[in-house]
């Protein structure tokens, strides 16, 4: 029988011991923004860290150019996947604190090297680009690189420690109309207004608001308006975000929505094209593995709380990870309860001592996490049983 308390204690200390590597990598990274499937300086500075520290790299990963994979066996077992986020936000950097989530899984993987081969199993790292926008999970997933897995876990930077965030089933939708273009004054009749349309549509979506379930959101902004005042547009574009804690209601609400788009193709004259992108699952937390991380934050000093009733709602593509494979995605504070997300304001909470001090304690309790997971059977039949029950 493997001394768990024992094991935990060393991949702490291993933890410690990388602490100053872990800051440097991640300030950097803060220091660096990149947009999604562009993060190339944040994958080579993580996975240096884990070149530096004997760890083999793979990358390109799923076919993707910045993601990255790497792993430790010690035999039979279940697999364990360490999720790590490293993009930016457009303009305002890392207001969502990827540089700390992506540095704490490289950081909880290396602790775990020198104890995993005793236990059996494994244990995987993944790069993991474009949270943000682009849905990396969702194609990583369709690559395959989640195939083996029996559990997936990070941690997100937030103002809470809390376990079971709500996060939203998310998809995006891309709509360009084509008019005709026309003298706005001197012959109008002749133009078709995609404006029009587009405008239309808008107030379309804001009127379906009023019927649809509370707990579901849809927001969305005008990229293209024309070219002139005296022009009627030819061209108009927008982009949409559908939100909802249900997966099968999302589907129903893409219906609506796109009919808010076709009827304002049909009552302007119009031509529509419309894409759907990027969708996300809604988070689902499995109650056995947060359980467990819930008490190795304890025993670091961190007293992990339930998720309390918010308006404050995001969406992430682990989602569609915990639609896989049993899944933990909990919060660890950063910055002060009321400080807003995908703020400048939570941006520079993210490079504070604070902040790498959430990121060592996620690091540990994901590595303690894991070790719970390789070593006790019955903690993974009943996260998969619980995962079962949530399908």
């Amino acid at each position: 029988m493997p001394d768990v308390d024992g094991l935990k204690s060393a991949v702490s200390r291993a933890v410690d011991d990388l602490r100053p590597a872990l800051e440097r990598t991640s300030l950097a990274i803060h220091a660096d923004p990149e947009l999604a499937y562009q993060e190339h300086h944040s994958a080579d500075r993580l996975g240096a860290l884990l070149s530096s520290c004997g760890a083999p790299v793979q990358r390109p990963y799923g076919g993707l150019e910045t993601a990255f994979s790497s792993e430790i066996r010690g035999g039979g077992g279940p697999m364990v996947a360490l999720c790590a986020e490293y993009d930016a936000l457009p303009g305002i950097g890392h207001a969502c604190g990827h540089n700390l989530m992506g540095t704490a899984a490289v950081g909880a993987f290396l602790a775990l090297r020198a104890v995993v081969p005793k236990l059996g199993g494994g244990v995987r790292v993944i790069g993991t680009p474009a949270e943000e926008r682009g849905n990396g999970k969702a194609r990583l997933i369709d690559s395959g690189a989640f195939r083996d897995v029996d559990a997936a876990m990070m941690f997100h930077a937030g103002t809470g420690d809390e376990l079971d965030p709500l996060m939203l089933a998310m998809v995006s939708v891309e709509v360009e109309y084509t008019g005709r273009a026309a003298h706005a004054a001197a012959r109008p009749y002749l133009g078709i207004n995609a404006l029009d349309a587009m405008v239309m549509s808008y107030n379309n979506i804001s009127a379906l608001r009023q019927v649809i379930r509370s707990d579901s959101r849809m927001h969305g902004i005008i990229t293209d308006g024309g070219a002139a005042p005296n022009i009627i547009p030819a061209h108009a574009a927008g982009r949409f975000m559908v939100r909802s804690p249900d997966n099968r209601y999302l589907e129903q609400l893409k219906v609506k929505v796109q009919r808010c788009f076709e009827g304002a193709a049909v009552a302007t004259g119009a031509d529509l094209q419309l894409r759907w992108i990027d969708q996300c699952d809604t988070l689902t937390t499995n109650e056995p593995i947060v359980e467990a991380f819930s008490g190795n934050a304890a025993a670091l000093g961190r007293a992990m709380r339930r998720r309390a009733q918010s308006d404050s709602h995001g969406s992430t593509d682990m989602g569609n990870v915990s639609s896989l494979l049993p899944s933990i995605h909990p919060y660890l504070a950063i910055a002060p309860q009321g400080t807003p997300t995908h703020s400048v304001e939570f941006a520079r909470y993210a490079a504070t001592p604070q902040a790498q001090e959430a990121m060592i304690v996620g690091a540990k309790a994901l590595a303690m996490t894991a070790i719970d997971l390789l070593t006790s059977p019955d903690l993974l039949r009943r996260a998969r049983r619980a995962h079962a029950g949530n399908a």
